[in-house]
């Protein structure tokens, strides 16, 4: 049974985790395509910065100041460096404007999350007929003409550019023209976007399947989990009654074995004739019967539930009830030292005296039964309670077990069931009693030390 256990629980396991592998590929599909429909929809947002009279002015505003920092660069008034200095100077001022209105424009979108712009330089060339001049390789870094600077390891391509641009350098002297100069410019862009939180975005338009997906293996989980607990239950109950069969088999052996032997006594015609010795044979059988019946009747009493008992209560004075119960147990275990402490106070309870009796007789066997030879009874007032303990110096029970004790047919494993006779029905039975009297009862115990059981009952 343990091996099928060991192989629901690896099948299982193997189970969810191909499932949750399924499902985590899924879903990794599923944010990519999300993503990059996110993306398309943040781009066509934001074409409003391609799509503006406004843009086309920057645009020819810096291709203008360009192509005459250029001019000035041939006739060699300006180095390269002072003239992308100088560019740069210029930018500044026309980036400006240029973020407060992609602010502006950028309020009116329906994006719930803030969207970084960048447009970058990355190459100008002046093509010439015979060698071009790089004013900005396209190898390099570039420099920035509108936006932010973005992290490149986070910027997403937005679009890219290439303009040709041709104008006339006339070189004078004087007044007198004295060389006309054509100029072929070649300029390159790239623009960008960052979305620092788009990754939010997309899980918060994937809530829906995320939970569906998240509920589903945690459904599959908890079916895996029930089947186990259930499984495992099963398996207790057929252990519980393998073991109460081969208990009650065995307390039915000895009667039984008695009754046989009777029976063939009888049939001998010298012991019919001899009166005292049929007699006691009689006598032999009726306790066996006694015996049969009284196993019979607690299998019967004690499978109820404290819901099923029907209580006969009686009001009687504690003390006195209790010292009754005590001096009659003193006298059937004559080898066993009873200690008492009892409440003075004589308190009068409402109870159920048989079942009460019985209740404190089946733990005070018990204890006798598990090699308890001195036992301690007392008695008291608690928070409006009606508190019994009774404590032994028996061999004590395992913490592993001391939760079980008052299940029904419980019996610890370690124990040798022909060496201690019962059916794991006694502390189930006083459990019971004490719950229809709404008490509580509770054990504490420490191996080969003892138990106390402490009885609550209400006043």
């Amino acid at each position: 049974m343990k091996t099928k256990i060991n192989i629901l629980i690896i099948t299982s396991v193997i189970a969810i985790l191909t499932l949750s592998a399924i499902q985590y590929y899924l879903i990794s599909n599923t944010f990519q395509l999300q993503k990059d429909a996110y993306l398309k929809r943040v781009k066509k947002e934001l074409k409003f910065i391609e799509m503006n009279e406004r843009e086309d002015d920057w645009d020819n505003t810096y291709l203008s100041k360009t192509q005459n920092l250029i001019k000035s660069y041939q006739k060699g008034l300006l180095s390269k460096e002072e003239m992308i200095f100088k560019f740069s100077k210029f930018r500044d001022s026309l980036n400006s404007s240029f973020m407060n209105y992609f602010n502006e424009e950028l309020k009116k979108t329906s994006l719930k999350f803030p969207v970084k712009y960048q447009q970058q330089i990355t190459g100008v060339v002046l093509l010439g007929n015979i060698n071009n001049d790089t004013i900005v390789s396209p190898k390099g870094d570039g420099f920035l003409l509108f936006g932010d600077e973005l992290n490149p390891k986070t910027r997403i391509g937005f679009n890219s550019g290439k303009w040709n641009s041709e104008s006339t350098s006339k070189h004078d002297k004087d007044s007198v023209l004295v060389t006309e100069e054509r100029i072929h410019l070649e300029i390159r862009s790239n623009s960008y976007i960052d979305i620092p939180e788009w990754r939010t975005a997309v899980f918060q338009e994937m809530t829906g399947l995320l939970a569906l997906s998240i509920l589903s293996v945690l459904t599959v989980i908890g079916l895996f989990i029930y089947a186990l607990s259930s499984f495992i239950k099963q398996k207790k109950i057929a252990d519980i009654k393998t073991d109460f069969i081969n208990n009650i088999t065995h307390e039915l052996k000895t009667p039984l074995a008695t009754l046989s032997i009777a029976t063939k006594t009888l049939q001998q015609d010298t012991i019919l004739q001899n009166k005292e010795i049929a007699l006691s044979t009689v006598k032999t059988i009726d306790r066996q019967r006694n015996r049969l019946q009284n196993l019979i009747d607690q299998v019967l009493n004690n499978s109820l539930g404290f819901q099923e008992i029907t209580l006969n209560k009686n009001t009687v004075f504690g003390k006195q009830f209790f010292q009754n119960l005590i001096n009659d147990y003193k006298l059937s275990k004559e080898s066993i030292s009873v200690e008492t402490h009892l409440d003075e106070s004589n308190t009068q309870l409402f109870i159920d005296k048989f079942h009460i009796t019985t209740a404190i007789l089946n733990v005070s066997d018990n204890a006798v039964k598990y090699g308890s030879d001195q036992l301690k009874i007392r008695t008291k007032i608690i928070d409006n309670s009606f508190q019994i303990t009774i404590e032994d110096n028996g061999i004590g029970i395992a913490k592993e077990h001391q939760k079980k004790v008052f299940d029904k047919f419980y019996r610890v494993e370690n124990t040798n069931i022909h060496n201690v006779k019962g059916l794991g029905l006694g502390l189930f039975y006083v459990h019971q009693i004490i719950k229809a009297h709404n008490g509580t009862i509770e054990l504490n115990s420490k191996e080969n030390k003892g138990t106390t059981i402490i009885i609550n009952l209400p006043l």
